[in-house]
């Protein structure tokens, strides 16, 4: 589960530092840089205590890869404001699920999933700045909603297919019991948007 949650780190550090260098203003590739460097750091944190266990968080990393590189083709943004989406979208859903997910994990491992599902520095900046953009655009507005359900769609569908994994001995149920308490958190998120979900 450490290591699930690893990768997912490092997929929103690959995205944030990708949006980072095509931001169009000095101060959104500042503050993107920034959050990316946290992400990152969090997968170091993760790895290190994956490692004390004995184990190789390379190794129990490309196990979920392929999940996330079908996630990936699917949802290729067209530009900025639909890279910032995705992540908002997925990083939120994935979070709900993880934190029904971690329940089981021994000290400190717990502690430090816990910590770092309860920092929402980035869906904070991301929330705020495509709040701004959505309210001074209601084409931007339109498309990112549609965007929106599309994501939501495709986001569901891989976390039930990674969170059942064999490899992480989750109960189905569980997740499958989770689905309505995610899908109203991401009702409310986008409603924080101005936009539909």
């Amino acid at each position: 589960m450490l290591a699930l949650l690893a990768f997912g780190e490092l997929t929103a550090f690959e995205e944030m530092a990708t949006n980072a260098t095509s931001a169009a203003h000095l101060d959104d590739k500042i503050v993107l840089a920034r959050l990316a460097s946290q992400s990152f750091a969090n997968f170091e944190q993760l790895s290190q205590h994956i490692r004390r266990l004995g184990q190789d968080v390379v190794e129990l990393c490309e196990h979920f890869e392929p999940t996330f590189t079908v996630l990936a083709e699917r949802t290729r943004p067209r530009d900025w404001h639909e890279s910032l989406m995705k992540g908002f979208v997925f990083d939120g859903i994935m979070n709900d699920f993880y934190r029904t997910a971690v329940d089981g994990l021994d000290e400190p491992g717990y502690s430090l999933a816990i910590t770092i599902l309860d920092d929402t520095r980035a869906a904070d900046h991301v929330r705020n700045r495509l709040t701004e953009d959505v309210a001074a655009d209601t084409q931007l507005a339109s498309r990112l909603a549609l965007w929106g359900r599309k994501l939501v769609a495709e986001t569901l569908g891989r976390a039930r297919h990674l969170l059942t994994d064999p490899v992480l001995g989750i109960d189905e149920t569980v997740v499958v019991e989770a689905i309505p308490a995610v899908t109203a958190n991401h009702s409310r998120r986008m409603s924080a948007l101005g936009l539909v979900a």
